[in-house]
């Protein structure tokens, strides 16, 4: 199916800002209206909220604008999601618990139902945007089944991620995007929850970030190298606050917190860091301009 795609450019800026907005902003409307009404009202206004969102895309696509229509349906599965929570919460199936604790069949019910709205909408619509909600509703579905929290729950994205990478490097560049960012996520998600405490911890987070930024460069898929460069900034966060005094922007631009140890240290661990950014992105670039081997 022909994914839609916007190039970036101010139109498209203004609608996706746009849309994103309307999502956030029905969202903190749906919380007001469920701390103001009983659960069957709420119910009913949940659904009030998620057919405007579906009478906009569905509007859009009329009118031919394919890229409206699939940011309005993204909006739309968010909103289904609340819906089906408040039908649940009303019938008095939802689960109050907190997230991936327990085995809650309600819950189950709303992970599978809300993926189901989201591949219907994808095979609808074709938005890119709309396989980041199936991808991640899948993983917290698949993460909830098979896990409880905690240590389990890490090996679970881990192994998820992993999973989900051939998918992602077989699929065409449009949805392939966001197969890449979610992989790339729970993997790295799994592996910080179990590396964020020593030294060598971050040592490893470092070694992990490097493999993300050549694995971006070899692919092509910038997404592994923005969160592999993510993982450098935390483990120079880490050392630089260690040796030399607390990093965080109300010290850096307020002069607020613990008086550090070394106040100059503290930039120069990141001017470090500026410069190893710009020699991975000349090896990177190198790569990228040598003439392919013949097989």
């Amino acid at each position: 199916m022909q994914a839609v795609r916007a190039p970036w450019t101010s139109a498209s800026f203004l609608v996706y800002t746009g849309a994103l907005t309307v999502l956030a902003a029905a969202v903190w409307l749906d919380s007001i209206l469920s701390d103001r009404y009983k659960a069957a009202a709420f119910a009913g206004w949940a659904a009030l909220v998620f057919a405007c969102a579906a009478a906009c895309a569905f509007a859009f696509r009329r009118a031919g604008r394919p890229l409206l229509a699939g940011l309005f349906a993204f909006v739309s599965v968010a909103l289904f999601a609340v819906l089906v929570g408040a039908l649940e919460d009303w019938w008095g199936w939802l689960s109050h618990d907190s997230p991936l604790h327990g085995f809650h069949w309600g819950l189950l019910l709303l992970e599978v139902l809300t993926l189901a709205a989201a591949l219907w909408a994808l095979r609808r619509f074709h938005h890119p945007l709309l396989v980041l909600a199936a991808t991640g509703v899948g993983w917290y579905f698949v993460t909830d089944v098979l896990s409880s929290g905690g240590n389990w729950s890490a090996w679970v994205s881990i192994l998820f991620g992993l999973c989900l990478l051939p998918l992602a490097v077989s699929a065409n560049r449009v949805y392939g995007f966001w197969l890449h960012v979610v992989s790339g996520l729970t993997i790295g998600g799994g592996l910080l929850w179990f590396w964020h405490k020593t030294d060598w911890n971050f040592v490893l987070i470092a070694l992990v970030g490097l493999a993300y930024v050549f694995f971006g460069g070899a692919t092509r898929r910038s997404s592994w190298t923005v969160l592999g460069a993510a993982g450098l900034f935390l483990t120079t966060v880490h050392f630089v606050d260690k040796w030399f005094g607390s990093v965080n922007f109300f010290v850096f631009f307020f002069g607020l917190g613990e008086e550090p140890k070394h106040d100059w240290a503290r930039p120069l661990g990141f001017v470090v860091l500026g410069f190893v950014f710009v020699a991975l992105g000349i090896v990177l670039r190198r790569r990228e301009r040598e003439p392919a081997t013949p097989g």
